[in-house]
């Protein structure tokens, strides 16, 4: 074998032995793939590749059975099933998925894992009961979060108000509206005006720091006092679960 195909064989074997069996075959089916392959450099490289194979359908399989047994647990179980999911490829956990969106899951939670549906551009029909309605959705029809006018325009806002002058509240902010996001899914906030999302979510973030005056010189400084809010999703989780 010559120094290349030695070295290359050696580079392999190391990301091997770290479990880097994904990265390995990935560098092992690019060689193959050349013209020529010196002959026992392709025998070796080949069995390589089916060692590679094997431990890639072991993990998969493990990590599967894994997955089942959570779904089928109590909360916290069903959250590292979601974990579990948002690294896989969801074409092939339809059921997995489905599992869990007719679970006791949290909404966030089921947010989420619509929006790596979403992601993934999966085209296949889920339901899901959310306020009493029976609804079916696909997911690569939903309107994401970047191309949604009234999300955009509450991130603007925030940059605006808070950015510069306390990133803290500005961090909190934006943590606030992409958990609205997950919790409402699989709808969408286009319907809402950017300006009444982004003031309710400022009310909420200072109703939680219990901060009632500071709000109220906020309002005024920024010529809110008459703009309108709303109850947010987030808001109303306690309905069902406790927040």
């Amino acid at each position: 074998m010559n120094p290349y195909y030695k070295s290359l064989t050696e580079d392999i074997e190391a990301l091997m032995g770290s479990g880097r069996y994904k990265e390995a075959k990935r560098i092992i089916q690019e060689e193959l793939s050349v013209p020529y392959v010196e002959r026992d450099a392709e025998q070796a490289l080949r069995r390589m590749d089916d060692m590679c194979s094997l431990h890639i359908e072991e993990t998969v399989e493990g990590k599967n059975f894994e997955l089942s047994k959570l779904i089928e647990g109590n909360e916290l179980q069903k959250e590292k099933a979601v974990s579990l999911l948002l690294e896989m490829n969801l074409r092939k956990a339809h059921s997995e998925v489905q599992k869990l969106l007719d679970s006791s899951l949290l909404e966030e939670f089921k947010g989420e894992l619509i929006e790596a549906l979403m992601e993934q551009k999966i085209d296949d029909p889920y339901h899901i009961v959310k306020d009493g309605l029976d609804i079916t959705f696909v997911p690569s029809t939903i309107l994401p979060a970047r191309n949604d006018p009234s999300v955009q325009e509450a991130r603007q806002l925030f940059d605006t108000w808070f950015m510069s002058s306390n990133p803290s509240l500005y961090n909190f902010c934006m943590r606030l509206l992409e958990q609205e996001i997950y919790e409402i899914r699989p709808f969408d906030l286009s319907e809402i005006d950017g300006l009444v999302l982004a003031k309710s979510i400022v009310r909420l973030v200072y109703e939680a720091m219990q901060q009632e005056e500071e709000l109220d010189r906020f309002l005024k400084a920024n010529g809110l006092e008459q703009t309108a809010d709303y109850t947010l999703a987030i808001e109303k989780r306690g309905d069902n679960h406790e927040m």
